[in-house]
């Protein structure tokens, strides 16, 4: 047999089966869709969402740590830049507002509360100096003990208007402490951190 034949005869078979024409059958098919499923949430996955949402997540501050009243004082000197204001705060209240200013950058507190020897230049040049040689150090320390552990006087530190607050951070067997040494200038304890910049000049 030809294969141009055969060809045409299974073509012809194909398309006769195709469209029917060997039976009558004219029943129909119905198409049903087919149901999409998604995924639904559970309740507490939409609650997370609904918390995450409506709570976005609160940076830390060290001056969370602080009682409301010594917050307000802190807002007052903060304001109108009366060191005043801070002379109710215990050593270790003030190593917390120092830590935070230190966290921030923000001189405009930290330079007020340095303890003053007769050294501490004027506020630009202590500005300066700060920012070229302690700001990135003391930033570090305080983004390491922001979830510290503990914060105390330690007591063979205390002499008369001087004292040291260690404070301590732990992370499973790990435990770091680094101290601060504050003097009492004026009836505020103040940080004495002149000391940690690296020139007099």
């Amino acid at each position: 047999m030809n294969k141009s034949i055969l060809l045409s005869l299974v073509t012809i078979a194909s398309f006769s089966l195709l469209t029917g024409c060997f039976a009558d059958n004219t029943d129909t098919v119905e198409v049903t869709p087919i149901a999409v499923v998604t995924a639904q949430p559970t309740v507490t996955e939409e609650a997370v969402v609904a918390n995450n949402a409506a709570e976005p997540k609160k940076p830390f501050s060290y001056l969370e740590q602080l009682p409301e009243e010594r917050l307000k004082e802190y807002e007052l000197f903060v304001s109108d830049k009366e060191i005043r204001h801070l002379q109710t705060f215990s050593p270790e209240e003030m190593l917390l507002v120092y830590l935070q200013a230190a966290a921030m950058g923000d001189v405009d507190v930290i330079y007020p509360i340095t303890y003053d020897d007769g050294s501490l230049p004027d506020a630009d040049i202590f500005r300066t100096k700060y920012y070229a040689e302690v700001m990135n150090k003391e930033l570090e320390t305080a983004l390491s003990y922001r979830y510290y552990d503990s914060i105390k006087v330690q007591e063979d530190t205390v002499k008369e208007n001087e004292l040291g607050v260690v404070i301590t951070a732990s992370i499973g067997s790990f435990t770091s402490s680094i101290i601060y040494g504050l003097k009492k200038e004026d009836n505020i304890w103040k940080v004495d951190i002149y000391p940690l910049f690296e020139s007099d000049n």
